[in-house]
C-alpha cells in the first residue's frame, strides 16, 4: 500500500516517543485540489473504516477513502536539495505532478 523508508520509519519512530503522540498511529492522507497534491500526516486515533497496516516497521492508519489517491506511494526522509533541510516526501505516482526521481526505491508513474 504505501512504503515508508527506512530513513523515514526511523524519524517516526523517534516522533512517537513524544507524551502526545502515546497511543496514537500516524495517519497519511492526501488533498486533491487544483494546485496537485497536498499531503497530510500526523499521529492520530485509528477509527472504524481506517486501513490499518505497516511498512518498516511503522504501523499507519488510513481512511478508506483515500486508498485510491495514496496506493503505491513512498514516503522518505530526505534532503530535497543538497544544503537544504531534511523533511518527509512524498513519491506518488498517483498524483498527477509527480515525476519519478532517480531513486531505485522511487515507485514508477501509474
Amino acid at each position: 500500500m504505501i512504503t515508508i523508508t527506512k530513513k523515514a520509519a526511523e524519524e517516526i519512530s523517534l516522533s512517537t516517543h513524544n507524551p502526545e503522540n502515546q497511543g496514537l498511529t500516524i495517519r497519511f492522507a492526501a488533498d486533491q485540489t487544483d494546485e496537485g497534491f497536498q499531503y497530510l500526516m500526523g499521529f492520530d486515533d485509528r477509527h472504524d473504516g481506517d486501513i490499518h497496516l505497516e511498512s518498516n516497521g511503522v504501523e499507519y492508519i488510513l481512511a478508506y477513502e483515500q486508498k485510491v489517491l495514496l496506493e503505491g506511494m513512498v514516503v522518505d526522509f530526505d534532503q530535497i536539495q543538497a544544503g537544504e533541510d531534511y523533511s518527509f516526501v512524498f513519491m506518488n505516482p498517483n498524483d498527477p505532478d509527480y515525476t519519478q526521481p532517480e531513486e531505485i526505491h522511487a515507485p514508477a508513474k501509474s
